[in-house]
């Protein structure tokens, strides 16, 4: 009976205490370190893309250097045009770094290509028939094609080592910004063997028009230029 009274006497207790409300900190559960450890990381594929992007470019422009070395056009120009009845011939000259040649077509698509001769043995056969007044005038352009394109090759292959160089150094992680710095190098190294080329043509080739050669060396430059480029803000962001 004791027990029984004293429940009875446990009940009848007013609670004069209000019951206190639970605040929950959502921003500090939203922050928390657990969150962090346990949340699931999402890879981040822009490096990668960047990187493959870098490599990419660099490719292309180490091969196109060589392609337009060896492009037999890089100067053109149609010499000579006639028409018989319906038939129209055409004569067009072809210049590259070395040699040149001549084109004939009739009616643009049955064409045939003269022996190609090169600048230095034109130059040589010059100086023998030439008297010595006429040398710096009739010899004289032969030796500036020549000399032209002998120095912007030179400089083409400069720039090519220099692009498989960036090529090889951008596999490894602590050459990069080197590799991006060489590729930036060879393209402006590209586009001052074209201008150097352009420079040393006699006046006699100003009437020339550029043909696919030089604007391959130029797509080349670009290419490697973007690269560098491409490659620093991979860097920076990462």
């Amino acid at each position: 009976m004791n027990e029984l009274s004293e429940f009875n006497s446990l009940s009848e207790v007013e609670v004069n205490e209000k019951p206190q409300s639970i605040t929950i900190d959502v921003d500090s559960i939203k922050s928390g370190p657990y969150l962090v450890e346990n949340s699931p990381q999402v890879p981040d594929m822009n490096p990668k893309s960047s990187g493959k992007i870098v490599y990419a470019l660099l490719i292309c422009s180490c091969l196109l250097v060589p392609v337009s070395v060896l492009d037999d056009v890089w100067l053109t120009q149609t010499i000579d045009r006639d028409v018989w009845g319906d038939t129209v011939f055409t004569q067009e000259v072809h210049i590259g770094l070395h040699q040149f040649m001549y084109e004939t077509c009739v009616d643009g698509t049955d064409c045939e290509y003269d022996e190609q001769e090169s600048f230095s043995d034109v130059y040589e056969l010059c100086l023998d028939e030439a008297d010595e007044d006429e040398i710096d005038e009739y010899c004289g352009p032969w030796s500036d094609l020549y000399y032209g394109g002998m120095t912007a090759t030179v400089l083409f292959v400069i720039a090519t080592a220099l692009l498989f160089a960036a090529i090889v150094l951008q596999g490894k992680p602590e050459s990069m910004k080197r590799s991006n710095k060489i590729s930036i190098g060879a393209g402006i190294l590209i586009i001052v063997s074209i201008f150097v080329w352009h420079l040393m043509l006699p006046d006699a080739a100003d009437n020339l028009d550029w043909a696919r050669a030089p604007w391959l060396a130029v797509l080349s430059a670009a290419f490697a230029i973007a690269a560098g480029f491409i490659g620093n803000k991979q860097l920076n962001e990462s």
